[in-house]
């Protein structure tokens, strides 16, 4: 949909769902009255529904990764444990004074 313009009327159906509206507020995307009768009306209801769909079919897309972003990601599926290995077999704590 585009951008949709609210109205104030008093009596009119609702081109989307067929209902019919008094003293409501229809939304078309006519700019002013004069173009209102010839544009499509639409209640709160279907600007709300259509609204939620838009906001659940907008999904970013950034595009194919570069060719480092792929290898680093490769490189997460090894084995952590082989890499906390490195040989040692006593832990060695140690702390001095400046002097």
């Amino acid at each position: 949909m585009n951008k949709l313009t609210g109205f104030s009327k008093t009596n009119f159906t609702c081109d989307k769902c067929g209902g019919e509206f008094q003293q409501e507020i229809a939304y078309s995307v006519a700019q002013n009255w004069e173009e209102l009768d010839n544009n499509y009306t639409y209640c709160l209801n279907c600007v709300e529904k259509e609204e939620k769909k838009q906001l659940i079919r907008r999904k970013k897309d950034f595009g194919t990764p570069p060719q480092e972003a792929s290898e680093n990601l490769h490189s997460l599926e090894i084995d952590k444990r082989t890499l906390r290995k490195t040989g040692r077999i006593k832990q060695f704590n140690n702390s001095v004074s400046e002097e």
